[in-house]
């Protein structure tokens, strides 16, 4: 291994752990602020969208038109999760018309 392999594996480690730690000596602080547990329940949310987005638009990393039954998923997807305010359920209910899609042949 070369010394710049070795120098960026032990940053990230260095970073990673003072994360960790940073959390577990500020969290008592940090999970009684409003703002911090408002900001926080976005996170799961945005990873999400980022995840479904680069699988619907990118194929082998070029930018793709994406199938009618991939947008008409994550369209359901996003009014379920509007209504029940319910991240796994607006999953459950995307998945499900992803795979009504491709067995039917929209996808």
């Amino acid at each position: 291994m070369t010394t710049t392999v070795l120098v960026t594996f032990a940053l990230a480690a260095l970073v990673t752990y003072l994360l960790r730690v940073w959390m577990t000596v500020a969290g008592g602080r940090l999970v009684e602020s409003e703002r911090f547990l408002e900001l926080t329940s976005l996170v799961t949310p945005a990873v999400l969208a980022a995840m479904i987005a680069s699988g619907v638009v990118l194929v082998h990393g070029e930018p793709t038109l994406p199938p009618v039954g991939a947008v008409v998923a994550v369209a359901v997807a996003f009014a379920v999760v509007r209504r029940t305010r319910n991240v796994g359920i607006g999953l459950v209910a995307g998945l499900a018309v992803n795979g009504l899609a491709l067995f039917v042949g929209l996808a």
